[in-house]
């Protein structure tokens, strides 16, 4: 499209015809100055001014009315080069019954450009767009269409079928919507194809969920018949036919969060600008500000980025503030806050949206539903297969899941293993829960998610400690959600020896992520369910965690008292508690290492003796490299490297690149401290990739901490420094306290 003013007309046409401003201004019979004026768009030509041009230019007679108006008013925007010469003779613009919004279409530029070369693509016939209930499927392909009409000149149609529930009443509500009247004498299907033939035409079918498998053949003929249709629909779940290209509408985009240090740059974000526009709307004076953006982005992103979600909400800033709006977004809240008058009954609210959907489903699909939402955080298929596999036919909760993703219910993502995993948005999770809650099976479901994640933290606990360590530590990492949502089950309900049985086997693989605080808090919450000594030895081990977590927080008095604590629980055992006994004293004798070096010996000879008396070979090479440590200390240089050296070979075996890591910490800093520069590095860097391996950010910062003294001692200054500033690095994007120089 161009923008051609009659002015700019009028002085094309004037140079054409050879003429001077003060000629044509004497045949028209007005100033030269207004003339001017006329060409320049500074002022409109008079009715008499612009008969006298159309006479002087030839315009046919049929036209001048077009032409004075053209002259008079003007056009705007009109067709590029083909209509210069003529811009009045606009063609009508293509039929459509498009609704026009009564609001604007935020942050959807670039699907509805997308979606827009799609359509033109003379190859893609069948567009489907797919989405959780609430996405914006409909505001987007009323956008995307407006956007190509004028490339179908036979029309762009809109055809809700939500109203529908009568299946045979398809075809004939669709030749009425694109303007036919029924013929008697020929089958309704057979007139519809008939009378769109060879027209190009764009037919929108919108919320096609509930009458797909009628759809879906009802698409496809007519596609098959009439070869330039297109078809774009709107649907919860794609139709499977032939020639298909699905669009997955995705929410709106949140602002990163660094972004926040620039408002503007924040406050462009989708999510926010509709927040903005739908919150001024029903509060003109209503502002994003430094101090409220980041309550409102986090309002978006409870609600997943979900336009009708955001669109709700936003309503309510009329009421309250975005921190107090935040506050209060329970789950009913969220699903029941009340939408417009004036739209239909599934976008009044976000229950209503959602219900919409479930009650489409089979009874298998909505027991599945229901059941998964226990997950927090996602799943896979084989792991909603080991905890429900009681509660469905063998082999239909992989299809169950696949359908339920088709149907837009779930999310499908892949990990970094390349497993697919699914996940509920949160909306849809609530609703989901809200059903579970009242169904009487709650507690049986949660109970089934528990013992599953206890099942899969042991056998992490298990792994942890040989050649899939990084796997392992990886794969706890990725379900800390559901983690955390199993030991909320665990403590609420009273399950304390699950809960303990959970937390302790977290132990390890929580240290290499360095999740210390959490742990502790976890800790806390078990201690005070009243049976909690009933399970002595969980409870002696999970102490022995925490209280390990404490002295590498340098928080030796927090560490003792839980470490003894723990011997005390180990001795009235007896014979029982040697095992969890020898691991408590390795950790008492390595915290006297650093307060009391005669006092850490006994304990540590004693940890060694009780390992090799319960046959732990783990144990017993974690004492040796215990004794190692306290050599080093002591400057018995020969029987540390001893002892370090034969740890080390038996966390090799094991695979155990944690310990291995932790070994060649010491025997580094044994030959730094003999100028062993050499030997040292090979040490330290070693250290750093192991502990790279296992995205232990706290062994990451020390070894470039040990690289910088290293370097300090060769009398590498600058080197040393750049070192440093790598550690001070890892420290304040991971949030450590470690000092480094």
């Amino acid at each position: 499209m161009t923008e051609l003013s009659f002015g700019e007309w009028l002085k094309r046409q004037r140079k054409a015809a050879g003429l001077t401003q003060e000629q044509l201004a004497a045949q028209v019979n007005c100033s030269t100055i207004t003339l001017r004026k006329i060409e320049a768009e500074e002022r409109r030509p008079s009715e008499q001014i612009a008969a006298r041009l159309a006479e002087i230019f030839n315009i046919p007679p049929q036209e001048r009315p077009a032409f004075v108006h053209f002259a008079r008013v003007g056009w705007g925007v009109v067709p590029a080069s083909s209509r210069e010469s003529a811009p009045w003779q606009i063609p009508p613009a293509p039929p459509s019954n498009l609704p026009f919004a009564l609001t604007s279409l935020v942050g959807r530029e670039q699907e509805i450009a997308e979606l827009s070369g799609y359509l033109q693509q003379a190859e893609i016939r069948l567009v489907t767009l797919t989405g959780s209930p609430g996405i914006g499927k409909t505001r987007l392909a009323i956008g995307t269409a407006r956007r190509v009409l004028p490339h179908f000149p036979h029309g762009v149609f809109f055809f809700s079928l939500a109203p529908l529930t009568d299946p045979s009443l398809i075809v004939p509500a669709a030749l009425q919507i694109l303007g036919y009247v029924e013929d008697r004498h020929r089958p309704a299907a057979q007139h519809l194809k008939e009378s769109i033939a060879e027209k190009q035409i764009l037919l929108v079918l919108d919320n096609c969920e509930h009458l797909i498998e009628h759809v879906a053949p009802f698409a496809f003929d007519l596609l098959s018949a009439c070869p330039r249709l297109k078809i774009l629909t709107t649907s919860r779940e794609a139709l499977r036919i032939p020639g298909e290209w699905l669009y997955p509408v995705p929410p709106l985009a949140l602002p990163p969060e660094r972004s926040f240090a620039g408002l503007e740059a924040a406050a462009a974000s989708p999510a926010l600008t509709l927040f903005l526009e739908r919150a001024r709307a029903a509060r003109p004076d209503f502002r994003l500000t430094a101090e409220n953006i980041r309550a409102v982005a986090a309002i978006c992103e409870q609600l997943d980025g979900l336009p009708l979600a955001i669109e709700l909400l936003a309503a309510r800033i009329r009421w309250m503030s975005p921190q107090a709006l935040l506050e209060r977004m329970s789950a009913d809240f969220v699903l029941s806050a009340d939408g417009m008058r004036a739209v239909p009954a599934r976008q009044k609210t976000l229950h209503n949206a959602i219900a919409s959907s479930y009650h489409l489903l089979s009874p298998e699909e909505q027991t599945l539903l229901t059941a998964l939402s226990v997950f927090l955080g996602g799943f896979t298929a084989p792991m909603a297969e080991a905890v429900f596999f009681e509660l469905f036919p063998q082999n239909s909760i992989p299809a169950l899941i696949d359908s339920l993703a088709d149907k837009s219910l779930l999310q499908r993502s892949f990990n970094a293993r390349g497993e697919t995993r699914f996940h509920m948005l949160v909306t849809i999770r609530q609703f989901a829960q809200e059903i579970l809650r009242h169904s009487g099976k709650e507690t049986h479901l949660r109970d089934l998610h528990l013992a599953y994640f206890v099942e899969f933290a042991e056998r992490g606990e298990r792994e942890i400690r040989g050649p899939n360590q990084a796997e392992w530590a990886e794969r706890i990492q990725s379900e800390q959600n559901n983690l955390r949502a199993a030991l909320a089950w665990a403590v609420s309900s009273h399950k304390t020896e699950q809960a303990l049985r959970l937390l302790a086997a977290l132990g390890w693989p929580w240290e290499i992520r360095a999740h210390y605080s959490e742990a502790m808090l976890w800790l806390e919450r078990i201690r005070a369910l009243p049976d909690v000594m009933d399970y002595p030895l969980p409870f002696a081990r999970l102490l022995n965690h925490i209280g390990r977590y404490c002295w590498t927080q340098d928080n030796f008095q927090k560490a003792r008292a839980l470490l003894e604590e723990s011997r005390d629980i180990c001795l009235r055992l007896g014979e029982a508690g040697k095992p969890v006994l020898a691991e408590t004293l390795n950790w008492l004798g390595l915290l006297e290492i650093g307060q009391n070096k005669e006092a850490a010996r006994p304990l540590l000879e004693q940890s060694l003796e009780l390992n090799r008396e319960c046959q732990n070979e783990w144990g017993i090479a974690l004492s040796t490299f215990h004794l190692g440590i306290l050599e080093s200390n002591s400057d018995r240089i020969e029987l540390a490297r001893t002892l370090l050296e034969n740890s080390l070979s038996t966390f090799r075996s094991f695979g155990d690149l944690f310990f291995i890591s932790r070994v060649s910490i010491f025997l580094g800093y044994l030959f730094l401290d003999q100028e062993d520069f050499e030997t040292a590095r090979q040490y330290f860097e070693q250290h750093r990739l192991l502990d790279a391996q296992l995205q232990f950010w706290d062994g990451i910062a020390e070894a470039w901490r040990d690289l910088g003294n290293l370097s300090r001692a060769l009398g590498d200054l600058e080197q040393a420094e750049q070192y440093y500033q790598q550690g001070r690095a890892v420290c304040r994007e991971h949030g450590l306290t470690k000092t480094i120089p």
